[in-house]
This record gives structure tokens, C-alpha cells and sequence, in this order.
């Protein structure tokens, strides 16, 4: 039987011991359900497909990545991530049967052009191999060409410098706090995570500047506009105290930032159609890293516990990559 749960102060609804998701991801497959039950497919069919389908929703929202400018690629890191946690190659060419059909849905009501999962099939090991990288000069050009033009771009450039120049993961934005700052050393010092080891990392010097005025005026503008909105309220009353001692303060809410990096992620697809993600900024700056530092020193910039994450990235250039993927990826087109 279907039971309320509550994680992370969010309610979810809860289909068996395997899937939890969200009521906002449920919410969006709702006109999917309502179509498949038209099409008059079983209960346990309509179940399972809710279930492959709502677990993709939920890497979505993880990525910061918006459902309509879901590409070929997206799909096979999705499948990567599905593999990592533990689930058969069977298992996930199933789930990609189910995303085809519905991606074929969403195409019948225009909502996208194509379908990203068409003709992904796996066989063997799925590899995740740094791909579509950008260069130095690309990143640097998107940092650059970022306008500011009030405290909320303010913000997402001094994410941006963190991205192109010290490979920032998205999870450790999120755990960074001011005191991580160390801006008379000239430095930032990068919190282990779940997945990733602590660091500390040099700042460039317009960084140190921005970060500077981002710490003590644009920050606290962003948190006195947020804390006015509420009036009444005080700030122990919001719903996890530590949200607000993070460095990086979402403007429309004190949660956390995917959000805003979902609506950063569209103004850099603007400035240049060959980015994707955030992810891919981290790829590829450690691609550009490993052609000018050695191996262990790579490693330890980019945070990875172990040696063979670092590795993956070694190559001579972004052809050798190119390369290497069409060689090792188990994945075939139809």
C-alpha cells in the first residue's frame, strides 16, 4: 500500500521499498499517466513506467537540467549514473525502452523535436568517458562574456569563475560556507563531499575580487532582500538554519541553488550552444589541467579519491578523446 513519508522536509509518496520520489516529479508525469491510462495499458505496466520514468525526472532536477534541452549525451550519463548505482544492463536498457516511448509522447505533443533516447542500447560495461569538452578559451569566453547586471548575475559570475577555474562540482557549491574563503592567502578551501576529497585550491586575481565584494556587499543584500520578504519571520525559523550560512544563497529561496543553476544553465546555452552543463565545464577543465601538471597533482586539484578518475581524463588532445570514445563506448545507434 502507497504511504506519506517525509524526506528532507519534503513530503513524497512513496510506491514501494525501491522508488521514492518527489510530489513535484509526480506532478509533472501526471498528463503522462493520464495518457497511458487512455491508451488503456495495465495498472502494473502504468506503475513500472511512472517509476523508470519519475527516476529520470529526479537525476534531472539533481543535474540542473531542464527537460527540453535533454540531448543524446544527457541520456547516456543518465545511464552511466544508473550503472553506478548499482543497476543491470538489462535493467537500464529497459529504462531507456521507457524513456523512448516517453520521448516519443512529449514529441506527439510538441513539447520536444527529438528524442534523445532513440536507438541507445547498451552492451557490456557502460564507460563514462569525458566527451564533447570545451576548451580553455571557450570557458574563459563564457566567464567573460557573462554580464552583471544586478546581485543575482553578480552571483552566478562568481559560480562561473569557480567552475572554469577551480572545477567546482555542483554538491560542493552547495557545502561551501564563507569561512571556506581564505582571500588574504589568496586561496578558497573546497570541503570534502560524499564523493569528493577536500582541497585547497589558488584564486585567480579578479577572483579574489569579486569574492571579496560578493562577501561583504552583494551577500548580505541578497540575504536581507530574502529575510524582508518574510516579514515577521526570523531567521532560525526557516527550515534548515544552516541553508543561510551557505556561501551561495539562492534569490528565490534559502533551500538550495539548483534552481538557479538550472536558469544559469540556459543564459550560458545563450552566450554558446556547445555547453551543456556544469559537469562539463569540470571535465574539461581537468582535461586542460592534465596537459600542463602531473598526474597526482591533478588528482588533488580536482578532489578525486582515487588515482584511475584522474586518469580518464589523460589525453593528448580532444581528437585522442573523441577517439577513445567511439572505440570503448558501448553504445549503438539505430
Amino acid at each position: 500500500m502507497a504511504a506519506w513519508k517525509v524526506r528532507r522536509s519534503t513530503p513524497t509518496y512513496s510506491m514501494n521499498k525501491k522508488y521514492e520520489f518527489g510530489l513535484a516529479t509526480l506532478a509533472a508525469l501526471e498528463p503522462f499517466r493520464a495518457y497511458l491510462k487512455h491508451e488503456q495499458f495495465s495498472h502494473s505496466y502504468i506503475h513500472q513506467t511512472i517509476n523508470y520514468t519519475a527516476t529520470f525526472h529526479e537525476w534531472l532536477t539533481g543535474q540542473s537540467l531542464a527537460l527540453a534541452q535533454i540531448t543524446h549525451a544527457d541520456v547516456m550519463e543518465f545511464a552511466d549514473h544508473l550503472r553506478q548505482k548499482g543497476f543491470s544492463i538489462k535493467l537500464i536498457n529497459q529504462i531507456m525502452r521507457t524513456l523512448r516511448y516517453y520521448f516519443s509522447h512529449l514529441q506527439q505533443e510538441q513539447e520536444i523535436g527529438i528524442n534523445p533516447a532513440a536507438g541507445i542500447i547498451l552492451k557490456g560495461t557502460v564507460r563514462n568517458l569525458p566527451h564533447d569538452l570545451l576548451t580553455m578559451p571557450e570557458m574563459e569566453a563564457l566567464y567573460e562574456s557573462y554580464q552583471v547586471t544586478d546581485n543575482r548575475t553578480y552571483r552566478n559570475k562568481v559560480i562561473i569563475g569557480l567552475l572554469v577555474y577551480q572545477a567546482i562540482t555542483r554538491d560542493e557549491l552547495s557545502h561551501l560556507r564563507p569561512e571556506h574563503l581564505k582571500l588574504r592567502e589568496g586561496k578558497i578551501h573546497i570541503p570534502a563531499t560524499g564523493r569528493q576529497l577536500g582541497r585547497l585550491l589558488p584564486l585567480q586575481p579578479h577572483q579574489i575580487l569579486e569574492l571579496h565584494e560578493y562577501l561583504l556587499v552583494i551577500r548580505p543584500k541578497i540575504l536581507a532582500e530574502r529575510l524582508a520578504e518574510r516579514p515577521g519571520r526570523k531567521p532560525d525559523r526557516y527550515k534548515d538554519e544552516q541553508d543561510i550560512e551557505r556561501l551561495f544563497i539562492s534569490i528565490n529561496t534559502l533551500e538550495d541553488i539548483k534552481n538557479s543553476l538550472l536558469h544559469l544553465n540556459y543564459a550560458l546555452r545563450k552566450l554558446n550552444p556547445k555547453y551543456k552543463h556544469a559537469k562539463q565545464i569540470r571535465q574539461s577543465v581537468i582535461t586542460e589541467w592534465l596537459k600542463e601538471k602531473n598526474l597526482r597533482t591533478v588528482q588533488y586539484m580536482a578532489g578525486h579519491r582515487y588515482v584511475s578518475s584522474t586518469e580518464r581524463y589523460k589525453t593528448t588532445n580532444l581528437e585522442d578523446l573523441k577517439e577513445a570514445l567511439n572505440k570503448h563506448h558501448p553504445l549503438t545507434l539505430s
